[in-house]
């Protein structure tokens, strides 16, 4: 088990920069991308026939597209991942509610 966990934790330290390269400034690149889009569609708005224009347009909002989606997924999962974490925090609060709330109904149906 131990070796397991050491080779887990060496993949771990492999990754860590692979991933921050990979999936850094999203933001900024849904910025630019934006950017990009609304000077196509100034061009595009002075010469709509343009294929070459219209083209890039096309490939530009796939992108967005693209860029949104992992965007929702990602913050998405660093939520999930925030609530296990901190979901024992809560857990007898939640508890005590729900028990409280069964004892009031409860009692509510014994006195009708």
């Amino acid at each position: 088990m131990f070796r397991f966990v050491k080779k887990l934790k060496a993949i771990k330290n492999d990754l860590k920069p692979w991933a921050k390269s990979t999936f850094r400034h999203v933001q900024e690149k849904l910025q630019q991308n934006s950017d990009k889009i609304n000077y196509i569609e100034a061009r595009l708005i002075a010469d709509p026939e343009s294929y070459q224009f219209n083209n890039w347009f096309n490939r530009l909002v796939k992108l967005q597209e693209k860029l949104l989606l992992f965007n929702q997924k990602y913050w998405g999962l660093l939520v999930r991942k925030e609530w296990l974490v901190n979901s024992g925090r809560n857990s007898t609060y939640f508890q005590r509610q729900a028990n409280s709330q069964r004892k009031k109904n409860s009692s509510s149906l014994r006195f009708k």
